[in-house]
């Protein structure tokens, strides 16, 4: 994974640029989101992974599929690609497109664990609480339910962790009995 990701970085460093400059950050996304979709096909997978299959008959391929949601750039982008053998790292450059995105659109990634599922009502009043705390950047959040947390929520962020759940505070006081 991590040698797939210093793959991945300065290619899609090169096209955060990029789309920062012709202002068309949203449309590699969705491009990138479709790629990455695609790419994790298994039938799509082996054929990309497949020697007997030229470069540019896989790049044809990847830009048919990706035609509605072609940018400026993403046709010479796979045909990069296609030529250094870097197709299947397609999902790992959306990932770090979006993070370079993240990054540039001052955004805050934040996971949610919950308990039970959260209701819209309990995910708004989280976003605005956090929206507060972090007013100078645009929170994103995302939702997922554990439920060895027993009871309550933990929240992630990039460099913080708010830990509300019965789990963590189980945790606690086991720690602390054990002095």
């Amino acid at each position: 994974m991590a040698q797939l990701t210093t793959i991945a970085r300065p290619y899609a460093k090169a096209v955060f640029a990029y789309a920062t400059e012709t202002k068309s950050e949203a449309g590699w996304s969705v491009f990138f989101a479709k790629a990455h979709a695609l790419v994790l096909d298994n039938d799509l997978s082996e054929l990309l992974k497949h020697q007997g299959v030229e470069a540019t008959t896989k790049v044809h391929i990847l830009r048919d599929l990706m035609s509605d949601v072609a940018v400026d750039g993403s046709d010479e982008f796979l045909e990069t690609l296609g030529h250094y053998g870097r197709l299947l790292a397609l999902p790992e450059i959306a990932s770090e497109y979006e993070q370079f995105l993240a990054q540039g659109q001052k955004a805050l990634e934040v996971t949610i664990k919950s308990a039970y599922p959260l209701s819209d009502a309990e995910v708004k009043l989280l976003e605005s609480k956090l929206q507060s705390k972090y007013a100078d950047k645009t929170v994103r959040i995302q939702t997922s339910v554990d439920a060895s947390l027993i009871g309550g929520f933990e929240i992630r962020s990039s460099d913080t962790v708010i830990d509300a759940s019965v789990k963590g505070r189980l945790g606690k006081i086991a720690e602390s009995l054990a002095i």
